[in-house]
C-alpha cells in the first residue's frame, strides 16, 4: 500500500519509513478486493451440537485476508446450520486436512485448552525434497527469519521460541521423500521451517527452500506457467491426515483420519510413489501416535 502511493498524511504522500511523532491524522486508501472465486466444497468429517470437524481443502484460508474475505472456512463455518463454530486451531492456506472447529464459549476454550497444553495429537503427510532416509526428531527454536523480505517467514535463530518435531520416512528416492510428520510443539509454519532447515523442504512450497522472489512474484502476478515450472505444484504438499483429541464436553477420547486429496497423490506419482490407500496409511499413523 506504501508502494502504490496508498498512505497519506494530508496531501502528502507517505514513504513506510515516515516516523510519526502523534496527532497526524492518516488517510489509508485500501482499493475493494479482486472478486473471489467460488467457495470449494468443505467436507464435514464429523459433527455433533458442539463441534465439527472438516477437511479444509489445500486453497482456502482460515481467517479473512487483505485478499480473502468471503472465501474462508472461518465464513463458511459462521453459515453453517447449528453454528457458528469457531477453528480450535488453525492451518496455512495452502496445507490441507484436519480441522476441529467448536461452537463458542466453554466448548471452543476447552479445545484450543488441549492444543496449548499439547495433549491432543496431530499427524500430518508430506512431500518433501531430497532423500528423507532415517527418522529424526528436530528440536530447533524459531522466531520470524529477520533476514527475509518475506515477513511471514520463519527460522531456526538461537533466541526463537522451543519448538520440537519428529519425522519418519514412508518411502523414498534420490529426487524426494514421503514422510510422516508429528508436531510436538505449535509454532507458526513449525514443519515447513524445521523441515528447511534440514535440507528437506515440502514440494511445492513458495516461501521455504526457494528463493524469496518467487513468493513476492507469485504475491504480485498469482499462479502463471512460469512459476509451475519452477515450483511444480500450485501448493505445498503437506496434509493434515490424522488428529486425536478428548470430546470437550463428554471427554471421550475422539480419533480423526482423512486420506490424502488427489492432487497430493499425482504429486507423489511425478516421483514415482504411490501413496498408501487410506487403510493402511491410517494403520501406519496410528503406530506412530502409539509409540510417540
Amino acid at each position: 500500500m506504501f508502494r502504490r502511493g496508498h498512505v497519506c498524511c494530508g496531501d502528502q504522500v507517505l514513504r513506510a519509513s515516515r516516523r510519526l511523532h502523534g496527532d497526524e491524522l492518516l488517510t489509508v486508501y485500501r482499493p475493494a478486493p479482486p472478486q473471489e472465486r467460488p467457495m470449494p466444497e468443505v467436507p464435514i468429517v464429523f459433527r455433533d451440537e458442539a463441534i465439527v470437524v472438516v477437511d479444509k481443502p489445500g486453497d482456502l484460508t482460515v481467517h479473512p485476508t487483505a485478499n480473502a474475505f468471503s472465501r474462508t472456512l472461518t465464513a463458511f463455518l459462521q453459515e453453517l446450520a447449528g453454528g457458528p463454530f469457531h477453528p480450535a486451531h488453525r492451518l496455512d492456506r495452502e496445507t490441507s486436512g484436519l480441522v476441529i472447529c467448536g461452537r463458542p464459549g466453554p466448548v471452543s476454550a476447552a479445545l484450543k485448552a488441549q492444543f496449548s497444553e499439547r495433549s491432543s495429537r496431530k499427524i500430518y503427510v508430506a512431500l518433501v525434497l531430497g532423500s528423507f532416509e532415517a527418522a529424526r526428531e528436530i528440536v530447533q527454536p524459531l522466531d520470524f527469519a529477520r533476514d527475509s523480505p518475506i515477513h511471514i517467514k520463519m527460522g531456526v535463530t538461537c533466541d526463537g521460541a522451543a519448538a520440537s518435531s519428529s519425522f519418519s520416512p514412508l518411502q523414498f528416492n534420490d529426487l524426494a521423500s514421503l514422510i510422516i510428520c508429528i508436531p510436538h510443539t505449535g509454532r507458526q509454519h513449525q514443519l515447513r521451517a524445521h523441515l528447511e532447515w534440514c535440507g528437506h523442504p515440502v514440494c511445492g512450497d513458495k516461501i521455504y527452500g526457494v528463493p524469496p522472489e518467487w513468493f513476492l512474484e507469485f504475491i504480485e502476478t498469482g499462479w502463471t506457467p512460469e512459476l509451475g515450472q519452477r515450483l511444480l505444484f500450485p501448493r505445498h504438499m503437506l496434509h493434515a491426515a490424522y488428529l486425536r483429541i478428548a470430546h470437550p464436553v463428554s471427554g471421550e477420547t475422539l480419533e480423526f483420519f482423512t486420506d490424502v486429496p488427489a492432487d497430493f497423490r499425482s504429486a507423489c506419482s511425478h516421483f514415482g510413489f504411490e501413496c498408501p490407500p487410506a487403510e493402511a496409511l491410517l494403520e501406519l499413523l496410528r503406530t506412530h501416535v502409539a509409540s510417540s
